[in-house]
């Protein structure tokens, strides 16, 4: 199975739809954390939502970071993307760990939490600026807070939301979402309409797990026949930073610092947040570094 985003225009010119099917690629980067469940549906949510954003609002290799911190007992929640279908990610407590709710799903409003903000940089290029918004959270679920975030900050009326599914054992079965933008010829008769289809609009992982197609969800919501598939983009997880890309951003860093870390520790062990993984730099190989950036 491929992960997959699809983009979709209706007919009449009022909606575009963006969905994505992100199912292996969430079970994938939940791997990399040892998180707990609530984890794993946090951040996958934060995922769909940083992919469904960076192609709603950028194009090519334009990138994007999704920042959610609602001073919550997740902590901090951090999403790379891009245009292009790359992803990453991280939450800062991976394992938080709260009782479900009544109806069985995991908490994710209590865990992230709303005494904090929702914030959206883009990196467009080396001609522009990156551009920074930002907007309070209003419930912590994360897609409530896109939705809302397209409407304050991108002034573009839209509908975001976002699921994970888990198994009784944590494995991610199906991890989807949509966002429906209003385009200029949208009325409001067609803004009620969809109202009124999002009111009834059955479970993503439902849809999902039968087949994992990301056009059933727009399908769902408008009807095959008034809605036409524009493109498709193929979703994956960033590579990994290679210890020779740390490496080079060692070589940034003032001499001394290096020097420093070199007398006090005699290594340099780098976490990186996004896979989890140790790179270690032993004495051996800070010695190198010094020695290559001295000689420039």
């Amino acid at each position: 199975m491929t992960d997959e985003l699809v983009r979709a225009v209706t007919k009449n010119n009022a909606f575009r739809a963006i969905a994505v099917d992100a199912t292996d690629m969430i079970q994938e980067i939940s791997g990399y954390h040892h998180a707990s469940k609530l984890g794993v549906t946090i951040l996958g949510r934060a995922l769909i939502g940083g992919l469904l954003l960076s192609n709603a609002l950028l194009k090519d290799d334009d990138r994007l970071v999704l920042t959610i911190d609602g001073n919550g007992p997740a902590g901090k929640i951090v999403v790379e993307t891009s245009a292009e279908g790359q992803v990453r990610g991280y939450v800062s407590n991976p394992e938080v760990d709260l009782p479900v709710q009544e109806d069985g799903a995991q908490p994710v409003g209590a865990a992230v939490g709303v005494n904090g903000f929702l914030t959206v940089t883009k990196d467009m290029g080396e001609d522009m600026e990156p551009f920074t918004g930002q907007v309070q959270l209003a419930t912590g679920e994360i897609g409530d807070d896109l939705t809302y975030y397209m409407a304050k900050s991108e002034q573009i009326p839209s509908a975001v939301a976002v699921s994970v599914d888990l198994d009784d054992a944590g494995a991610v079965v199906a991890a989807g979402g949509f966002i429906i933008s209003a385009l200029p010829d949208a009325t409001d008769a067609d803004l009620d309409s969809l109202e009124d289809k999002l009111s009834h609009y059955p479970a993503i992982g439902s849809l999902l797990k039968e087949q994992h197609n990301p056009m059933l969800l727009i399908d769902e919501l408008f009807g095959a026949k008034d809605v036409e598939q524009v493109d498709t983009t193929e979703i994956t997880a960033y590579p990994e930073i290679s210890k020779e890309r740390y490496a080079q951003m060692l070589k940034t860093m003032p001499v001394a610092e290096l020097k420093d870390i070199l007398a006090k520790d005699h290594a340099l062990n780098i976490t990186d947040r996004f896979t989890g993984k140790e790179i270690v730099f032993d004495a051996t190989e800070l010695e190198a570094l010094i020695a290559e950036i001295e000689q420039k």
